[in-house]
């Protein structure tokens, strides 16, 4: 069966100086995921695929099944794919990530987020803003972390 493609695009704006942002995304969460209390629950690996457990808001845990597939370190962008998350709809197949991370206001970033959805059948999934949340709380928990740190 092929798969249909629909895109959407979302900026996120975060306080995180864009290159610490961009090293924790590349780097600790994607290529050497380790577990700590405060961001990353644990980590298993699945051939070249990892399902990253990141801890979020009021001690809920997220599991995110994905490849980091491409780092532009020049334009603080990177490419990821995820097969599998906590309440993936049942029509999707895969979503891939195409996220630039810009200069933001006040030392901050704006992370564009261009998804990809890959689905099955017809009709496209319409409730984007759902999965759009569940990014937003992560980030923004992630954000926390690392301006504590």
């Amino acid at each position: 069966m092929s798969l249909n493609v629909i895109t959407v695009e979302k900026e996120y704006t975060l306080a995180v100086p864009r290159a610490k942002l961009f090293k924790f995304l590349t780097n600790d969460l994607h290529q050497h995921p380790t577990p700590s209390s405060n961001a990353i629950h644990s980590v298993q690996h699945f051939g070249d695929h990892k399902k990253i457990n990141i801890n979020v808001s009021g001690g809920e845990t997220h599991s995110v099944l994905g490849k980091l597939e491409e780092i532009d370190e020049a334009n603080f962008g990177y490419k990821y794919s995820v097969v599998e998350a906590k309440d993936f709809p049942d029509k999707v197949e895969k979503t891939t990530h195409d996220v630039k991370l810009l200069e933001g206001p006040n030392g901050g970033t704006i992370a564009k987020d261009t998804v990809s959805y890959f689905y099955k059948g017809d009709v496209p999934p319409t409730d984007f803003k759902a999965a759009q949340d569940k990014v937003h709380g992560i980030l923004k928990h992630l954000e926390a972390h690392l301006l504590a740190n």
